[in-house]
């Protein structure tokens, strides 16, 4: 009976890694990186549109372009709309969350109608944002020997200027992380059926 408890607590576990891994395809052979999130950070500020200008693979987001979400804050709850066009049906797609903020900058977010705990680890941390041009969002979870890493950045214009980009590998850059595995997100051509 104890065995096979065992079995089923290792299935468990095995199924949980293999969700996390899929999840984020960027997998690195090595612990997560330490960040430094922005220390000053002001919801506030934060809240409204934003355009999904490029990440790392998230399989969520495969085959869908003209990324947006909008945040928005009632009380202490956060509220937070992702939209997007499929590529093959130019249909509108949407998911939905909640989000909590724990420490400034490190934020709990849940793509579901249900408030994520307060004491669950950060999965949305803000390494840099200027509030009116641009926001680098990472997160990265550790599975053993590897680590799964997530990376967004986010634009308030749909084209972001050069400069607005270069802001943008400058956060990256100072937090020892890769872009060269950034993907660019097709913000063109965004009119659905």
């Amino acid at each position: 009976m104890a065995r096979d408890s065992k079995c089923w607590v290792s299935l468990l576990v095995m199924i949980r890694c293999f969700s996390t891994i899929t999840h984020a395809q960027v997998l690195v052979r090595s612990s997560c990186p330490n960040v430094t999130v922005v220390s000053d950070f002001n919801l506030d500020q934060y809240l409204g549109k934003w355009f999904a200008n490029r990440n790392y693979y998230v399989r969520s987001q495969a085959g869908v372009d003209c990324i947006t979400v909008e945040y928005t804050q009632s009380g202490e709850e956060i509220a937070f709309k992702h939209e997007g066009i499929e590529q093959v049906t130019r249909r509108k797609t949407t998911s939905i969350g909640r989000a909590h903020l724990i420490q400034p900058g490190k934020l709990v977010v849940s793509y579901t109608d249900k408030l994520p705990a307060k004491s669950a680890n950060a999965n949305y941390l803000v390494i840099g944002t200027d509030y009116k041009s641009y926001s680098v969002v990472w997160n990265c979870y550790e599975l053993g020997p590897i680590s799964s890493r997530i990376a967004w950045v986010l634009t308030r214009e749909q084209q972001p200027s050069i400069s607005t980009i270069d802001k943008v590998y400058a956060v990256l850059k100072r937090n020892g992380l890769d872009s060269g595995k950034l993907r660019l997100v097709n913000q063109k051509n965004c009119t659905r059926r």
